[in-house]
């Protein structure tokens, strides 16, 4: 453990005033997670496989620096007020247009410049398993009306299971979607993740245009490269001479969960690593899973055990609502009251093959 551990020294420090700390969080198998507040980071989750090795599934710099340095990232980051992309800056609501900061020219991209990701959470509860952290975000802050309050709690389960829990609620009516940006990688960090094996619950996709804005359509995945109904290599369709891949570089697309009912836990996603012999399972309450490639990662980021980190080094199975749903009606809708309270949970669910 102690060579995969990271050092508690490293992320401490402050973004201007505030302080930054590392949590440990342990069970009773030897598994670890250790939590950044920066950004309410995962920096690492350490399991054991079958052998009692020890492998951290997730990829990311071993230091506060080299996450303040990677901002434009987002590793391994909760993301929001709204994750994904806002197409052009800009949203209608009780009929009054709203212009967000434009951080990925043309759009507004998980929350803007001052995102959760950019926040130095307040640490509300530890036990061995659990961290409880809240950030506030005042109403105007990138453009988002209303003051904006939000706990995500963290829990380290003997099942090998990290459950991320949130809660969220605006003073006014506004627009909210909210995912953990985990950057996963279940074998050699130094390697890419393309021979990994992945399944989706998803019949239908959203397509995009060349900014990557939803279309607006579904797409059934059926006879294409987006077809993870089964287990298939990330890598098997890559290449394949499809618009879709060529906008995104690759996998950048949102999947429209079959099981999603508003209200239970299902199964979204899940991938495999023979090499490890290791299964991550990811479990939503949300209406769809995000599958980035990691098509945007170039060999210019360096992480724990200074590994480079190349392009496709990872894949992020992101939780969430759908890109850009404050501009698509029939789009599950993201606008929040004052007074409603947001709530969603996801599983990692970690398992040999």
């Amino acid at each position: 453990m102690s060579e995969l551990r990271l050092k508690e020294q490293d992320f401490e420090g402050y973004v201007g005033a505030d302080k930054c700390v590392l949590i440990n969080l342990a069970n009773t198998k030897g598994a670890l997670v250790q939590l950044s507040n920066y950004g309410a980071r995962v920096a690492s989750f350490i399991v054991p496989d079958k052998n009692g090795l020890l492998h951290d599934i997730v990829i990311g710099p071993a230091s506060l620096e080299g996450y303040k340095n990677a901002s434009e990232r987002y590793f391994n980051a909760v993301v929001g007020r709204y994750a994904g992309r806002i197409a052009n800056g800009k949203f209608k609501l009780g009929g009054r247009e709203y212009s967000l900061s434009v951080n990925n020219p043309p759009n507004h991209l998980h929350g803007g410049f001052k995102g959760l990701n950019e926040q130095v959470w307040k640490i509300c509860d530890i036990s061995s398993n659990s961290a409880e952290m809240s950030c506030f975000l005042p109403a105007g802050l990138d453009g988002y009306p209303g003051d904006f309050s939000i706990k995500v709690r963290y829990t380290l389960t003997d099942e090998n299971a990290l459950l991320f829990e949130v809660h969220a609620q605006c003073s006014e009516e506004s627009v909210l979607n909210i995912t953990n940006h985990a950057f996963f990688n279940l074998g050699d960090h130094s390697k890419d993740v393309l021979d990994h094996k992945l399944f989706i619950n998803a019949a239908h996709y959203l397509p995009v245009d060349k900014n990557l804005i939803p279309s607006g359509d579904t797409a059934e995945v059926k006879n294409t490269p987006f077809d993870f109904t089964s287990f298939k290599k990330i890598g098997a369709e890559l290449n394949a001479d499809d618009s879709q891949l060529k906008y995104c570089g690759g996998y950048d697309h949102s999947f429209v969960c079959d099981d999603y009912n508003g209200r239970n836990l299902f199964l979204g996603a899940a991938a495999i690593n023979c090499a490890s012999g290791l299964k991550l399972e990811v479990l939503t309450t949300q209406p769809s899973v995000h599958f980035y490639g990691c098509n945007f990662l170039s060999g210019k980021d360096s992480g724990k055990g200074g590994v480079i980190y190349k392009r496709f080094g990872a894949f992020c199975l992101e939780t969430q609502h759908f890109p850009d749903s404050p501009n698509h009606a029939d789009f599950p809708s993201t606008a929040i009251k004052p007074g409603e309270d947001f709530t969603a949970l996801t599983v990692y669910r970690v398992s040999d093959i």
